[in-house]
């Protein structure tokens, strides 16, 4: 990993800065995350469908369906703008990374599910909950990107956050609301056309009447994007403040720029002399 290399600037960030980054990251490398997305957002829809109208499932026991291919599609977007902010983004291939993450699924899944039951259970207990989520919010990105093993990132993840819950909390918080304000902004916007401007109803469900729409499922599904950029962009910002990537990153430019000025010396030197 080669700091130098990195496509965004490493310095300490507050949590709304992260937020509005995201967005920006996300278009920036919509020529990658674009396809993941379009991806993603099929193979949730397929399954809702088959959930709804070949299983008979009602919408509440559909959304944990999708839930569930929205936490893995959040680990491929992981893999994805890992390997963007410090890659070329014009070496990197769908394919590669679904290869990639696939190697992974497994300890990344085992580490998901041991993350779940420890909120679940810490939610018996309500007060600690909110730490716990912070505490724990970073799996992902250790176990994907630092490989690391499923129980031993958990314990990675609350060693990075030490003493930065409030603002991790706040970005978690974020995170998880993401989808569900996609899913309503995608619903609205689905009947609005659909329903108001070409008067054909709503065949496709509604969100607030029936309890889910297939507007409201692609909508939750296309947050993955941004909700996986701003929790890997608030995992750089705590290693960033942790090991100090940024003092790292001035040091390098510093050693790289007094290296160019002695070539220049030398160069202007063997021109001058006879």
């Amino acid at each position: 990993m080669n700091l130098l290399e990195a496509r965004v600037a490493l310095r300490p960030r507050a949590v709304s800065d992260i937020l509005d980054l995201s967005g920006p990251f996300c278009m920036v490398h919509r020529r990658l995350l674009a396809p993941l997305a379009l991806l993603t957002t099929a193979a949730g829809g397929l399954l809702a469908l088959v959930c709804r109208r070949w299983l008979g499932w009602s919408w509440a026991t559909t959304w944990m369906a999708v839930a569930v291919t929205l936490l893995v599609a959040n680990g491929l977007f992981t893999q994805a703008v890992g390997e963007l902010l410090f890659g070329a983004p014009e070496d990197l291939r769908v394919l590669g990374i679904a290869r990639t993450f696939a190697r992974r699924l497994l300890p990344f899944l085992a580490a998901r599910t041991i993350q779940l039951l420890a909120l679940g259970a810490c939610a018996l207990v309500v007060v600690p909950l909110p730490i716990f989520a912070a505490r724990l919010f970073f799996v992902s990105e250790v176990v994907l990107l630092e490989s690391g093993a499923p129980v031993a990132s958990l314990a990675r993840s609350s060693r990075l956050v030490l003493y930065r819950s409030l603002p991790c909390l706040g970005l978690a918080l974020a995170c998880a609301c993401a989808p569900f304000l996609g899913a309503m902004a995608a619903d609205w916007i689905g009947d609005t056309v659909v329903n108001t401007v070409f008067q054909m109803g709503q065949p496709f469900g509604s969100l607030w009447s029936d309890g889910g729409s297939a507007y409201a499922v692609a909508g939750a599904l296309l947050s993955a994007p941004f909700v996986a950029s701003a929790s890997f962009l608030g995992y750089i910002d705590l290693r960033t403040r942790k090991e100090g990537w940024d003092i790292q990153l001035r040091l390098a430019a510093l050693a790289d720029s007094e290296d160019r000025l002695r070539v220049r010396r030398q160069d202007l030197h063997g021109k001058v002399a006879p």
